[in-house]
């Protein structure tokens, strides 16, 4: 639920220039945390973390080769499933 919260609030920092002037303001993980909980939203230092690892991760898999060997070239296209006499 707290990830969520998280989402949440990133989307409302997102969407209502107070609250993004706000949240610039904020120099450290606690000011943010507080300025999330003053506005109702359930977040907590784990999220953070998780979120950052979570983004590292994917910007990993963005940049790797091994995200291109799972992508299928036209010649390897899955065969059509037609059905079969």
């Amino acid at each position: 639920m707290s990830r969520e919260a998280l989402r949440d609030f990133l989307r409302a920092v997102e969407h209502h220039q107070g609250l993004r002037r706000e949240a610039a303001q904020c120099s450290n993980d606690d000011q943010l945390l507080a300025l999330a909980r003053r506005h109702g939203f359930n977040v907590i230092q784990r999220d953070l973390c998780d979120d950052a690892r979570e983004s590292a991760i994917t910007r990993w898999f963005e940049t790797s080769r091994i995200q291109h060997s799972f992508q299928p070239t036209p010649s390897q296209s899955p065969p059509s499933q037609s059905p079969q006499s």
